[in-house]
């Protein structure tokens, strides 16, 4: 653990904490969501040796007035990386990034520049420490009045992004009378075509979301053999302890869309959907009964994820609407990146084009 102290913090760096003590004190807080608790990034450190590092401010009567969760990735583990980048990256540690999602999260907002310098500081010397090549992390949605101006004056490069996050601790019913008349058509539409809503208890259910997503058989095969002890372990230490669940729409038995929601602090965060083009009403009547759960089940909150408020595309045209339809209310949040090193990071983005490296290597070497 390494321990340095500010004018009127303390700053604490750890790979390790006691889960049950971290995970209460984020609860202090009702915009902390699975994504900063303690085994958040486990599925990623049994797979893939990535490395989990805790910050923790405390100001002087020894309260914890911040605490951000952050991993370190030493390598590549896209669909799309190749040969040459693995072996590269293995080496050279070319794509080595630190990620946090949802943080920080803190507890004095009086002093929160200051609190979110301190973690931003302790960032950078865990960046240092592990040759780091690119920072990468999200705000917490929730936090309306984040000083996000801090971000930019440490370096970092500061995009908008939105989410939509719908309130349970309505009347279930007055949510979907909130609803647009075409989303309520759409879901009865959906309980007349007999389609099967399930919240799956099986490992099966952790394939469903790949093999609905890329259809052909090549590529499922590909996708089981890279992700099949990864999906294990999400399994084994998220859904299993009841922080991950997978929501199921069956037609006649066969898995036709699915939505992985994280779950923790009474917050449902969607982090991924995936449904097939057999029947239109699907994505709709999944996401419903997934809202409809959640309230079921003493939730406050259900956050649909993120989307581009300045679409470019009519794909992102079409996730926006689609996620602005649940009675929610429309919330900014930041995606916030550091290029620590520009020569790795531009290297970094070459190797995965192989039909480049040469030339574009050779263009690098001449400029430094």
């Amino acid at each position: 653990m390494n321990q340095f102290r500010l004018v009127r913090f303390e700053t604490k760096i750890s790979s390790n904490v006691d889960k049950e003590d971290w995970n209460n004190q984020l609860k202090q807080s009702t915009v902390s969501t699975a994504s900063q608790m303690a085994d958040c990034f486990l599925p990623h450190q049994l797979t893939y040796n990535s490395k989990p590092f805790f910050i923790t401010i405390s100001n002087s009567l020894g309260e914890i007035v911040g605490q951000l969760s952050t991993i370190i990735h030493f390598t590549d583990y896209g669909l799309k990386t190749n040969i040459i980048s693995k072996m590269l990256n293995s080496k050279f540690r070319f794509g080595t990034i630190l990620r946090w999602s949802h943080g920080p999260i803190i507890y004095d907002m009086d002093n929160a520049e200051e609190i979110i310098s301190s973690i931003l500081k302790a960032v950078d010397t865990i960046a240092l420490t592990n040759h780091v090549n690119v920072i990468s992390g999200t705000s917490p949605p929730q936090v309306e009045n984040m000083p996000i101006g801090i971000f930019k004056k440490n370096g970092y490069e500061v995009k908008n992004w939105i989410t939509y996050v719908t309130d349970l601790e309505r009347d279930i019913d007055d949510v979907y009378h909130a609803l647009h008349n075409k989303t309520r058509y759409d879901i009865r539409k959906g309980e007349k075509s007999n389609l099967e809503f399930e919240v799956s208890t099986s490992r099966e259910s952790m394939d469903y979301y790949l093999k609905i997503k890329y259809p052909d058989k090549k590529i499922q095969e590909k996708i089981k053999t890279k992700y099949d002890k990864f999906n294990d372990n999400i399994w084994k230490s998220l859904v299993q302890n009841g922080y991950k669940k997978n929501f199921v729409i069956k037609i006649n038995g066969k898995p036709e869309a699915v939505i992985t929601n994280f779950l923790f602090n009474r917050n449902v965060s969607q982090v991924g959907v995936s449904t097939s083009n057999n029947n239109k009403y699907t994505g709709t009547f999944l996401t419903w009964n997934a809202i409809k759960w959640a309230s079921e089940n003493g939730y406050r909150t259900y956050d649909v994820g993120g989307a581009n408020p300045n679409p470019i595309s009519s794909k992102e045209k079409g996730i926006e609407l689609f996620k602005s339809k649940w009675a929610s209310k429309k919330i900014n949040y930041y995606i916030c990146t550091k290029i620590v090193d520009k020569k790795k990071y531009r290297i970094s983005r070459i190797i995965k084009q192989p039909s480049t490296i040469k030339n574009k290597l050779r263009k690098i070497s001449k400029e430094v």
